[in-house]
Formats: structure tokens, sequence, C-alpha cells
């Protein structure tokens, strides 16, 4: 579990996600999935930065449960509302590529003790993954999907999401 500074610096991180996500004009679940990268992304960083075993063995079980419950929210709740419409579909069939190559990388993490030669590679591997899909996500998914979905599917959305990833 992350001590409070962690907490904090991911918040922190959240909330600056929740700025940008306003000033880009997302709303609803939209704004709310940019909050969750940032979140993550700053546990992530935390892991990358250490090569120290406690600190992997402390965090990465968070990272793990949060892209799993994130990537599990947005299959079941997202992607399927944007295959609905023809300006989104192909963003929906991408996605879906990126999410298997995460959990992959996850699975492979998994297999691994936490001061196996391999474990640091392997992270770093699923760091440039989660990396790249949040660009995607935030760049070019999320403003595409907003502008298709509208505000009021967006906000709508949110709750189903939120429902679908603690399911």
């Amino acid at each position: 579990m992350p001590n409070t500074v962690e907490k904090i610096t991911s918040g922190v991180m959240g909330a600056a996600k929740d700025v940008k996500a306003g000033f880009k004009g997302l709303t609803g679940v939209f704004m709310h999935l940019m909050e969750e990268h940032g979140k993550v992304g700053a546990l992530i960083k935390r892991v990358a930065a250490s090569s120290d075993e406690a600190v992997r063995a402390k965090l990465y079980p968070t990272i793990r449960t949060e892209l799993l419950g994130h990537e599990k929210g947005e299959l079941k709740v997202v992607y399927p509302a944007l295959a609905e419409f023809p300006e989104t579909a192909a963003i929906a069939a991408a996605h879906a590529h990126q999410a298997s190559e995460m959990e992959a990388a996850i699975a492979e993490l998994d297999a691994l003790s936490f001061n196996s030669p391999s474990w640091a590679p392997a992270f770093e591997r699923l760091a440039k993954l989660v990396t790249h899909h949040v660009d995607q996500e935030e760049s070019n998914y999320f403003p595409k999907a907003q502008q298709v979905l509208g505000e009021e599917r967006a906000k709508r959305l949110l709750s189903e999401f939120e429902a679908a990833k603690h399911s």
C-alpha cells in the first residue's frame, strides 16, 4: 500500500490531469479517466526510479490493481460506447489491442519475483506501454470521443465505468 507521501503525490498528479482535461473540454468519464492516469502514472514513475525491491513490492500491487480495474471499466463500458459510432469505431479496436498488450506485460511481471534481474526491464516495458496508451487516449481518443458522445453521455458513462471497474 502506498504511504502518505505517495498518496498525496498521486492525488496531486490526478488533480493536475483534471485541470488538463477541463482545458481540453473533457467531462464525465473522460475527465475521470485522465485523473486515474495521473494517479497511477505517479506510482509508475516512483517504481521506475527505484531499484529497491521493497518499493516494488509495496507499490506494484497497487499499480497492477489500478491498471487492471481501469482497463476492465474501459473495455466493458467506454470503448463499447465508442464502437457504436463510425467516427470512433477504429479507436475502440485500437484500444482493445493496446489493452491486450498491457495485460500481457502485467502477466509477465506477475510471473517474476521482485528481486529478479528481469523485473526492471519487464516493468520498463509496462511503463512504456502505459505511457503510450495514456498519450493516445488523452491526445486523440478522448477529445474525439467527447465530441462524438457529448457531455451528457460522458457523464452517464462515469457511473457505469465505476460499477464495471469494481465488478
